[in-house]
């Protein structure tokens, strides 16, 4: 029995990941490429319902269509066991986009890939790259970025108090003393969050830039389409 039961899990775990993997890798939209904008951004909330507060989710059984939703996913309802972290089974799940670690089964990983996988959707719409954290250009430092533009993807991904801290945001808007950030949080059930400050676990809310520059393995990944606004050239 115990037999049967392993290899119907790991069936779904199989045909679950196929599944999504093709939805991803055959999914296209190009309304909203070259435009680095917050107006822009919000067209992309409005379309996909990344409304402040709702899940970043889908159910596990049905193809992803990347909206947000308004019920809280159910497998927070669940406390995580072992059976859970081996095995994909039905119900409530982050969504995934289709490269790098982003199929990382949650809530496994501490959600890492949940903030990622988002990151990577909203650059995709933004630039037509379907892995921009490998794909666009990188910055390590605020300077040598000409500071943050809206649209870039600011990951770290560091060590401090015995503790991994990892994440990826997407510059929402920019301000002379601020930064404000469209993100999910994978260890708060990838929830979204919409101009607020960056949020790592070991941070919250931060938006200032210096501050959030000055974050362990801070790296800016920004798309080549991404231009200066005249008034960051000084016209």
């Amino acid at each position: 029995m115990k037999k049967r039961t392993g290899a119907l899990l790991l069936f779904l775990l199989v045909f679950s990941f196929i599944t999504n993997a093709f939805a991803a890798s055959s999914f296209t939209d190009t309304r909203f490429q070259g435009v680095f904008t917050t107006e822009n951004m919000d067209a992309i909330r409005e379309e996909y319902e990344l409304e402040d507060g709702w899940f970043w989710t889908t159910r596990g059984n049905e193809i992803q269509t990347y909206h947000g939703f308004f019920e809280k996913p159910g497998w927070t309802d669940t406390s995580v066991n072992k059976l859970r972290k081996k095995a994909y089974i039905p119900g409530w799940y982050g969504c995934r986009w289709n490269t790098d670690k982003v199929f990382a089964i949650a809530p496994s990983q501490g959600g890492w890939g949940e903030c990622f996988g988002f990151a990577q959707f909203i650059g995709y719409l933004l630039s037509g790259d379907r892995n921009p954290h490998r794909e666009w250009d990188f910055y390590y430092s605020l300077e040598k970025a000409g500071g943050f533009r809206v649209g870039d993807i600011v990951r770290v991904d560091y060590r401090a108090n015995k503790k991994q801290y990892r994440h990826s945001a997407v510059v929402y808007a920019v301000s002379e003393n601020e930064v404000l950030f469209l993100q999910v949080s994978g260890g708060n059930y990838n929830r979204i969050s919409v101009g607020m400050g960056f949020t790592d676990g070991n941070h919250t809310d931060e938006k200032d830039p210096e501050v959030i520059s000055g974050i362990p393995s801070f790296k800016i990944c920004r798309s080549p389409l991404s231009k200066a606004l005249p008034e960051e050239d000084g016209d």
